[in-house]
């Protein structure tokens, strides 16, 4: 669990896209196919983080570590805070929800499992935090270790995450239905 979270602290945009390098260099992709990739995965991205974080200046939700330590504050008799909870990574600075490094996931595993013709996500993402590279091959198991690292990490809530997955993958296909078809 502990190494799993500290391999999605390191796994957002610098090395999902040097995992995309890698894998048009293993796939052999020409320029077009190439910049057809790019395009597609990037724009889903960009539109999915836009989505995110309109969202989260909107709900302003705050993160497990502010719930968790302040529980006794929050009107029912039921919860308890625990005054020394600290997450395994350090909160980021903005609101919790939903989650961006999962929008990302939802965006970029979408996006390839509907370019690739075998409908494989077949990325390496290498995370200096962790120290390791992991193979991908499916949108599921990706998405389901980003969704799990997050919540494990102590920085979001699993609503966040799923929420994300949901509208990513939306955001992913809506982008793909209407814009980078291929051509001859």
């Amino acid at each position: 669990m502990e190494q799993t979270a500290k391999f999605f602290s390191d796994a957002g945009i610098g090395p999902m896209q040097a995992a995309l390098r890698d894998l048009a260099t293993r796939r052999a992709l020409d320029i077009d196919d190439s910049a057809r990739m790019f395009a597609a995965v990037d724009t889903a991205i960009a539109d999915g983080a836009g989505t995110v974080w309109n969202a989260k200046l909107k709900y302003m939700w705050w993160r497990p570590v502010t719930a968790i330590r302040m529980a006794d504050t929050d009107g029912n008799d039921d919860t308890h805070g625990v005054a020394d909870w600290t997450p395994l990574i350090t909160s980021p600075p903005y609101p919790e929800w939903p989650s961006g490094l999962t929008s990302v996931v939802g965006a970029v595993s979408t996006a390839l499992s509907r370019l690739n013709s075998d409908g494989k996500v077949d990325l390496n993402i290498t995370s200096a935090a962790a120290g390791e590279t992991r193979h991908y091959a499916t949108k599921a198991r990706i998405t389901r270790e980003a969704v799990d690292a997050r919540v494990w990490s102590g920085i979001h809530f699993r609503t966040a995450d799923e929420v994300s997955i949901r509208t990513s993958t939306k955001v992913a296909n809506w982008t793909l239905d209407h814009y980078f078809q291929p051509t001859d």
